[in-house]
């Protein structure tokens, strides 16, 4: 956050000062007080179980220089607080709110274009993926680790400096409204929808229910920008019949390109191969066609890019540069990130940061086209948030599991035992074996892969596969 005093944010944000010096200056913020520094503005949000007004002094404390409350309504209750710190107390109304007001008024100080990701699944890699073919031109910011909530996004939209020529951000949502309130701070040139599939189709009741809340990204769409829609996935293709009324008054206010596989789309992808370990395609477009290579395989990383490139096109980055760029693309941490055990002579698709039923699905596509000298394993955990539906969706999830050259499937979990099931059903011969959580699940696969194996780990990020994977790294490093 480029330094802003005390008093600019809380004009900013409607607040009033109730101790503390106006001039103070603020260069971030922060919503943990455990990780309160000298300059920070904390932000207490009210939590489900935790209400962090609680502890602004501690914030404070350690260094912060002001707060928001709305809690405290009298100089006198807020010196109490601050106590000799000298740290300033604005009074708001909501913190969450003022929050999010604040990462607005921060981005309507930028004049740079934002393109805004959203879907049910590939949003951090798509995100990344734009972000390192636009560099290929501009000097980019995108949002860091996967804060794309009601409070991720303000945040990242506060530390987006002046010397950036372009950013991207990660817009998510779980409830109903909340895509609305981060969107129309983002002020975006480019709206990206990934797909439409089930998560949190708990809180949002349909697939339908979830595109008209993810085209609410639209919210915050300048009038010229475009609306960039994977072509391929079934409710958002252009011929899609009956379409979601939502989505065709999206599609009548902006200006709508596709991205995908099909003839239909704008920016497709053609003759998909993979050759010594790179997805391969050849890019076709309005303005020609190009050759690119990913370091990564997997159909759904062919997605990712295109929607990439596209990016690039629209926001002048010469497709040639947009493309080598993309030949180095480094993946992100956890999802479908590719490592190499040099003692046990295994290799890993850590892919454990969060799953659904189609990541599922897409995640066992790259692991049949991965080529190895051994086995095939899988280590597959809970899926959360899917509804009532939720054992039939791991069942289903097992019988694609079980179409695959998988040779041994390892379960982590109640409900991950219903992808055993559908798996058992689809390929009876496949090895089974499945565990309450991950440290059995661990202790079983260290006493007995093999040389050659290749493991692919996924499952919901509560389930925590990814510990795994970390401990095996540090005894490497021992």
């Amino acid at each position: 956050m480029e330094q802003k005093t005390a008093a600019w944010i809380a004009q900013a944000v409607g607040g009033e000062i109730l101790c503390g010096n106006g001039s103070v200056l603020v260069t971030d913020i922060c919503t943990d007080s455990r990780k309160a520094s000298a300059g920070d503005l904390y932000v207490p949000i009210l939590g489900a179980q935790v209400d962090g007004h609680a502890f602004i002094g501690s914030a404070l404390a350690a260094g912060a220089a002001a707060s928001f409350t709305s809690e405290h309504d009298s100089a006198e209750a807020a010196l109490e607080t601050a106590g000799e710190t000298g740290g300033v107390l604005i009074r708001v109304a909501d913190t969450r709110a003022a929050l999010q007001r604040l990462g607005g008024e921060c981005r309507r100080l930028l004049t740079i274009p934002f393109a805004g990701v959203t879907g049910s699944v590939g949003k951090t890699s798509t995100r990344s993926m734009i972000a390192t073919a636009l560099s290929a031109g501009l000097r980019v910011f995108q949002t860091e680790g996967n804060a794309n909530s009601q409070v991720g996004v303000p945040i990242t939209l506060s530390r987006a400096g002046r010397e950036a020529e372009a950013a991207v951000i990660e817009l998510g949502v779980s409830d109903p409204g909340e895509m609305t309130r981060i969107a129309s701070i983002a002020g975006l040139q480019i709206a990206v929808i990934t797909n439409i599939g089930i998560s949190h189709i708990e809180q949002l009741g349909s697939r339908e229910g979830i595109l008209r809340e993810k085209l609410h990204i639209t919210d915050g769409l300048s009038q010229d920008g475009v609306l960039l829609l994977n072509g391929d996935d079934d409710l958002l293709h252009p011929d899609n019949l009956p379409e979601v009324s939502e989505l065709t008054a999206c599609k009548k206010k902006f200006k709508t390109l596709y991205y995908g596989m099909g003839k239909h789309n704008d920016y497709r992808a053609d003759h998909v191969r993979i050759e010594d370990g790179r997805t391969v395609f050849t890019l076709l477009y309005e303005g020609g066609r190009a050759e690119a290579a990913l370091p990564v395989v997997g159909l759904h990383h062919v997605k990712n890019a295109l929607a990439a490139l596209a990016c690039a096109d629209l926001l002048g980055v010469p497709m040639e540069k947009a493309v080598e760029a993309l030949s180095h693309f480094a993946g992100v941490a956890h999802r479908q990130e590719r490592i190499f055990l040099p003692s046990q002579e295994i290799s890993v698709i850590d892919d454990s940061y969060n799953a659904s039923p189609d990541s599922m699905r897409a995640a066992f596509t790259t692991l049949a086209m991965t080529e190895n000298a051994g086995r095939k394993l899988a280590v597959l955990a809970d899926m959360w948030e899917l509804g009532p539906q939720t054992e039939q969706y791991h069942y289903e999830v097992g019988q694609a599991l079980g179409a695959t050259d998988v040779s041994v499937l390892i379960t982590v979990g109640t409900l991950a035992r219903k992808i055993a099931q559908g798996a058992k059903a689809v390929k009876p011969d496949l090895l089974v074996y499945s565990f309450d959580d991950r440290f059995e699940a661990e202790r079983f696969l260290t006493k007995n892969r093999q040389p050659g194996d290749l493991l692919l780990l996924k499952g919901s990020n509560g389930m925590k596969l990814f510990e795994i994977v970390e401990e095996w790294k540090r005894r490497e490093n021992r």
